[in-house]
């Protein structure tokens, strides 16, 4: 039986997105979520900082569209990968790969009904 692996988040983005592209030049876009948990005490809302990876056309609208501070929503996977560093020391990565994302901002859906 293949087990279901399947995340749905909603946060702020920490910083720009970054946009390289591979050697066979597919688009790849990281960027990173706030997710505030919040608290029942007042004033002590913490937050989840969760990386996230695109690939191909979604990677290119996430790089074009997103930038710090906005809201969105992603769909994905959750990836745990290992890899060793520029020093030769074995780190982990927990990403979610993203197959579908949606901007939740009302800025951006103000200007898009403007321009249709």
């Amino acid at each position: 039986m293949r087990g279901i692996n399947r995340s749905i988040l909603a946060g702020r983005l920490t910083a720009d997105p970054e946009v390289r592209y591979t050697s066979d030049e597919v688009a790849v876009t990281h960027f990173c979520l706030a997710i505030n948990r919040g608290s029942k005490k007042k004033g002590t809302d913490t937050a989840d900082f969760i990386n996230c990876v695109a690939f191909g056309g979604l990677a290119k609208i996430c790089g074009e569209y997103l930038k710090k501070g906005k809201l969105v929503a992603v769909e994905g996977r959750l990836q745990i990968r290992s890899y060793e560093n520029k020093n030769g020391q074995k780190r982990t990565a927990t990403e979610v790969v993203i197959d579908d994302m949606q901007m939740l901002d009302s800025k951006f859906y103000q200007a898009t009904a403007k321009v249709v």
